[in-house]
Parts: C-alpha cells; structure tokens; sequence
C-alpha cells in the first residue's frame, strides 16, 4: 500500500490562499437507508403515517439483466419528464441502498422508504439494487422492476444516470399529495 504523503509548507499555504473566500455546498439529500435487520418482520404504520405499503409481483414481465436499462411512467406523466428522470435532471432527495440484502429484507426496506419518502413529502428518489453477480439475472433490479409498477403512488422510475450508480440503481419520481389508497 502506497505510503501517504505529506503536503510542504508551500502547497498547504497555496491551497489556503486558493481557498479563502470558498464556502462549503449544502448537502440537503436525506439517507433513509434502514438497518440491515437479522430477519425481516412485517411493516407497522406509525401514528403520523398512512396504511402500510404492500409489494405485489402479479405482473408478467420478462426479466431484465444487469446491463439492462428499464423504465416505467404512468399514462399522464410526459414523455419529456422520463427523459429528464433518466439524464438525472431532478434533485435525488432520499437514498435507499439494497446491497447485501435478501428479497424479503429488501422488500421490507423498500415498503418502509417508500412510506417515509411519502411522510417526508419526498418526491425524487434514488434506490441502489446492485447489478447482481455477474453470471445470474440481478435479482433485486428485477423485483423492484415489478414492484414498483404495481404501486399508484410511483409517476415513474428509470434506470439511474451513470453517475448514480448507472444500471444498478433506479431514480423513482412519487406523487406528492397522497391519500390513503397507495394501491395501483
């Protein structure tokens, strides 16, 4: 391993100088990422939250592969607004990452950011699932592929921009006033 090197009095005093003025970038992005649980229990609606959010999989779909890129929008959002979700044009407001969980903690994860996101009156979210291993379909990817679909409260979701993790994440745009009915 490389030994780290240590800046000269003349580098430090010129980062210094070239620095003076500079003030940092806010970071509004909020983390939802649950604790990675033992063993995955059902999700309980708190007091300031609605019903509890249910994953179906009743879709055919064909299955995706992990260089694969998939999108999905209802019928009444644009085309353009797709367009604009897929080149990452909307500010990512939550982060949920699903490496190194199974289905069922994944899918738990997913019903609780979805409903928090949905608290937090979030609507652009980001979901990492990885790409799965390298020889088997991704697994993950394509759950959420169909879980997604059957939600009303998801306008759209695509594959992320490169810089978001590429085809091992998905951007999902949420409706923002929500009733009581999540169900599509």
């Amino acid at each position: 391993m490389p030994k780290k090197t240590q800046m000269s009095p003349e580098d430090l005093a010129a980062l210094e100088a070239a620095m003076k003025g500079t003030k940092p970038l806010k970071q509004n992005k909020i983390r939802l990422t649950p604790p990675i649980k033992k063993t995955a229990r059902s999700v309980r609606p708190s007091h300031e939250e609605d019903e509890t959010l249910h994953l179906n999989e009743s879709l055919a779909l064909d299955p995706v592969q992990s260089e694969e890129f998939i999108a999905f929008k209802q019928p009444a959002i644009s085309n353009k607004i797709l367009r604009n979700l897929r080149k990452g044009q909307y500010n990512v407001e939550a982060i949920l990452d699903l490496h190194g969980m199974s289905v069922d903690q994944a899918r738990t994860a997913v019903e609780r950011f979805l409903q928090r996101c949905l608290h937090e009156k979030i609507r652009v979210a980001l979901i990492i699932h990885g790409k799965g291993h390298h020889s088997q379909m991704p697994i993950l990817k394509n759950k959420l592929n169909h879980w997604l679909r059957e939600l009303n409260i998801i306008l759209a979701f695509c594959s992320a921009a490169p810089g978001d993790g590429s085809r091992g994440a998905i951007y999902v745009l949420l409706k923002q006033n929500v009733g009581e009915n999540h169900r599509g």
